[in-house]
């Protein structure tokens, strides 16, 4: 009887400590997004008087972030450990490439479409060195050998804040009177990647619970993700 009340008090500080690791990782998620949401750029962006250069700037910079995300993944699974974590990230990478529940072009296609629409061209605009470091530091983080670094930067640092960062992108825009059938990366990524982000943070908890010192870990990336994002939107 004593064991079966001993274990029970371990179980429960056991799930006690669990719980408290999971809404660590929400608090630190939530004051991210909000550092990104309080950013003069996106603070204009809905106040809807953001000029339309600054915004077209916006598509290209991002746009030479985004076209390496499929390498960023690659490298972040060739560094995890689990075969169903392996299997749960190549997901997202299916639906990048097209292969998702819906059969679809590739996202890349989907922005350079996107990029046609308003005549900008990556290739014809210079990559800004804040652009370059922020391409620089998820690769740097996704090739670290430890896979939670780039499960980090990925998850709490870049996935997370893509719904609320795409949602002010588009509505700055609009107030520019661009129609939102002309954002449609923007717009499907707004739908999609809270999913994105939820995969990734059930993958990221899990190694957090097995070892709590993680969490510093997991600070460390996400927090110099987010500060190379705000130094992105400063030079746009």
């Amino acid at each position: 009887m004593d064991l079966m009340v001993g274990d029970t008090r371990t179980l429960s500080a056991r799930a006690l400590g669990n719980e408290f690791i999971l809404q660590e990782l929400a608090q630190l998620r939530d004051e991210l997004i909000q550092q990104v949401f309080d950013h003069p750029f996106l603070v204009q962006c809905r106040a809807a008087s953001m000029p339309i250069d600054r915004l077209k700037s916006f598509l290209v910079q991002q746009g030479k972030y985004s076209r390496y995300f499929t390498r960023y993944i690659c490298q972040l699974m060739s560094h995890l450990e689990g075969d169903e974590d392996i299997l749960a990230v190549f997901e997202n990478l299916f639906e990048e490439l097209g292969f998702g529940e819906v059969a679809e072009p590739t996202h890349s296609a989907i922005y350079r479409e996107m990029l046609c629409s308003f005549d900008l061209n990556l290739e014809a605009h210079a990559t800004l060195p804040s652009t370059q470091h922020l391409i620089d530091t998820m690769m740097n983080f996704c090739k670290q050998p430890n896979g939670i670094y780039g499960l980090s930067a990925l998850c709490q640092g870049a996935e997370a804040i893509v719904p609320h960062l795409y949602s002010d992108i588009v509505t700055g825009f609009s107030g520019q009177g661009v129609a939102a059938e002309r954002l449609r990366f923007f717009t499907l990524h707004i739908e999609c990647d809270d999913g994105h982000a939820d995969t990734l943070l059930a993958i990221l908890s899990r190694l957090v619970i097995e070892k709590p010192t993680r969490f510093e870990i997991v600070r460390h990336a996400a927090v110099m993700m987010i500060k190379a994002r705000l130094e992105f939107l400063d030079k746009l």
